[in-house]
């Protein structure tokens, strides 16, 4: 059941975002690393991202089932209830916004904020309806680099914002060839995904 509720959280979005932001901390701090100011970052970030894709799967469980790749999901394959899902979420959630607010700055929560918010609601409900849902969802994955390296500085500026634009362009083509590979999976779930909509 640990199993299960671990997976619910999509630890590999969770390590590869979880990445940047570290690569984003180091940068920031330019040498002079707090390792404590390193560790509550990561912990947040990473609570947070948790979270975000717990509340992905709940929202997602209907079109999860369509799809090879996701249909052993929990709340697919009911090893989860929906409502124990939402608390799950909901707690992940909590403690990454009491860790940033606590042991950072607000750069960095705010960040956090902003990268649950792009995931769990514009990035989300947007693929059932655009083809510019990927477009959207880069907001959340280039969240992370910079709250890491706010973390570090504490604040927001020109190298944050281009650490940010330079994850947002990177993850464009990363996933359109995620979408070329799944583009059955894709179709079957009704996805307007661009591989679906446009070949």
């Amino acid at each position: 059941m640990l199993k299960a509720y671990y997976r619910l959280t999509k630890p590999g979005i969770i390590y590869g975002n979880l990445l940047t932001a570290i690569g984003g901390f180091l940068f920031g701090a330019q040498g002079d690393i707090n390792p404590y100011l390193l560790v509550a970052m990561s912990v947040g970030t990473s609570m947070i991202i948790a979270s975000a894709c717990v509340f992905n799967n709940y929202i997602d469980r209907d079109i999860d089932a369509y799809m090879a790749r996701t249909k052993k999901r929990a709340l697919v394959s009911k090893q989860i209830s929906p409502t124990k899902a939402l608390i799950f979420g909901g707690a992940l959630g909590l403690i990454g916004v009491i860790v940033l607010y606590c042991f950072t700055n607000i750069p960095t929560l705010a960040l956090g904020i902003i990268g649950f918010v792009s995931y769990v609601f514009l990035y989300t409900f947007s693929k059932r309806r655009t083809v510019y849902s990927t477009l959207i969802g880069s907001i959340s994955g280039s969240t992370p680099i910079a709250a890491g390296y706010t973390a570090a500085t504490g604040q927001f500026d020109s190298a944050a914002l281009i650490l940010f634009l330079i994850m947002a362009i990177w993850q464009l083509p990363h996933f359109y060839a995620i979408g070329i590979f799944r583009r059955d999976d894709y179709a079957a779930a009704g996805v307007p995904i661009l591989s679906v909509v446009k070949g």
